[in-house]
């Protein structure tokens, strides 16, 4: 009978005008042919076939593309038809049944949430608020990298960066560091958000093949892993709002934690929201808080470093703007333009989210002179089309942060132009990451200090191989050595 229902398909789809793509086999389609570099593998399904391409994954239709006119269609023009999301099994799960802002399928919940949290955390006043904590967290960036540098030890840069990233979202997040503090608590922490990134950014066939998903997860075991990660992050995130709930309840805040001092699950659990969705907020602020911006400071850095004319013209502005008497603060850096431009081509190059959270189609449409069935999977190609050759030249695979200075002096770098889909680190339209200003602002702060601050070498030559996940690392972390720039009072 599932034979039968599938030739069915395959039949009505035919006699469609579907987009343009490579021969699908019987039942899996073209789910084989995606392999452990799926934004690689997209990217030449659009070289070959078009700037638009159909693909058949399993039962599942999809489109994928690199064109920027195409995104616009996809992501402003028919923004409210493709503004939905997949029921993905590991995005479903990890999200308390889609209770998230990342994960959610459009519709009221899911505006509700956005307009909580863009309205209640990610105010401009509330950002402006924890500047101290990152003024603080860059210190203990500086210390550490300065520590190590004059042990002579090796600077395994994810790390110190991840510290970074982590406490600074756990200030926002939950009212105090973690990282540097109790190890065993860090370390349990470090190891739910990196098992967390590794599930929600798996390609699972039983996603594509639900007939047979059991037996997928036979084999696999992706589910039974989804399972344990989902009760070892709701016993964390439990223990985190218990926490919170005592604290208000033992200093009698009348106001729900509305103080100068409170942080974000403070302020969740003022709004008498429902726990899961609470314990979702939470769990996108932690993933998309943390790994893409430490994702991004490691790009720019491996690029720099390989680079040394880069890394120079970045120390010579920083030695200009901020001079070797101060450390860099957060106001520095709107007149750092060539390091804006270092990180907007870290961005075109290496996009943290490299196919960004899928898209899906809530219904069936006309894209491009074709038909598009509803329910269509949508992976927009945000690392290809930061490589399409039509659009940034025959050095589109080359690392050249001057392709982005203005052409007037004294004119401010924006490092993401408004109405831009040539750069789509944090996507477009309805889906957008609401968090964008808080992690530019992560990433540039971090090149200015670690740039300003130090002279770095690699050990070896760079690999720059790509490890694919939702958030695209390095397959091979960045090693380097650093000596110190400034003077030691200067890291008190």
């Amino acid at each position: 009978m599932s034979i039968l229902l599938l030739w069915a398909a395959e039949k009505r789809l035919r006699v469609s005008r579907l987009p343009p793509g490579p021969t699908r086999w019987p039942i899996v389609g073209n789910l084989m042919q995606i392999g452990i570099l799926p934004h690689k593998d997209m990217a030449h399904f659009c070289s070959s076939y078009g700037p638009l391409v159909y693909l058949r994954l399993g039962t599942v239709d999809a489109i994928t593309t690199y064109d920027p006119a195409v995104v616009r269609e996809i992501l402003v023009r028919q923004d409210d038809l493709f503004a939905s999301r997949p029921k993905l099994v590991s995005g479903f799960q990890l999200s308390y049944g889609g209770r998230g802002i990342a994960f959610a399928p459009m519709g009221p919940q899911w505006k509700r949430l956005r307009r909580t949290c863009v309205e209640h955390l990610l105010t401009a006043r509330r950002f402006e608020s924890f500047a101290g904590n990152r003024a603080l967290e860059a210190l203990h960036l500086m210390r550490d990298v300065r520590e190590k540098a004059c042990k002579g030890e090796i600077i395994e840069v994810s790390q110190v960066l991840g510290a970074f990233t982590m406490n600074n979202v756990t200030r926002m997040l939950l009212g105090r560091r973690y990282l540097g503090t109790d190890p065993a608590e860090a370390a349990e922490l470090l190891s739910l958000t990196d098992q967390l990134s590794c599930l929600q950014g798996s390609f699972y066939p039983g996603d594509y093949l639900p007939l047979w998903r059991w037996l997928v997860d036979f084999f696999v075991g992706t589910e039974k892993k989804i399972r344990e990660i989902s009760r070892s992050l709701d016993g964390f995130l439990q223990r985190i709002i218990d926490e919170h709930r005592q604290a208000i309840e033992a200093k009698n805040q009348t106001d729900g934690g509305r103080g100068e001092n409170s942080d974000f699950v403070d302020v969740l659990l003022s709004l008498q929201m429902d726990v899961r969705e609470i314990k979702a907020i939470m769990l996108d602020i932690f993933e998309g808080g943390t790994d893409t911006s430490a994702v991004a400071i490691e790009w720019a850095m491996a690029e720099a470093i390989k680079n040394p004319k880069v890394l120079e013209r970045a120390r010579e502005e920083l030695d200009r703007v901020v001079g070797p008497d101060r450390m860099v603060r957060e106001s520095d850096l709107g007149d750092l333009n060539y390091l804006r431009c270092i990180v907007r081509e870290t961005f075109r190059m290496h996009p943290p989210v490299p196919l960004l959270v899928p898209h899906e189609s809530t219904q069936a449409t006309e894209l491009m002179g074709y038909d598009i069935p509803a329910k269509t999977r949508v992976f927009i190609n945000a690392h290809a089309l930061g490589r399409n050759k039509r659009v940034w030249g025959d050095d589109a695979d080359e690392f050249q942060p001057e392709r982005h200075l203005p052409a007037a002096d004294g004119e401010k770098v924006e490092v993401l132009r408004k109405g831009e889909l040539e750069i789509l680190p944090f996507g477009a339209g309805k889906r957008r990451c609401p968090g964008v200003t808080g992690g530019m602002t992560l990433v540039l702060l971090a090149l200015a200090n670690l740039f300003h601050g130090f002279d770095w070498e690699a050990l070896e030559e760079i690999d720059m191989e790509e490890a694919f996940g939702l958030v695209l690392r390095k397959a091979k972390p960045l090693r380097a050595m650093a000596r110190p720039r400034l003077a030691p009072a200067l890291f008190q």
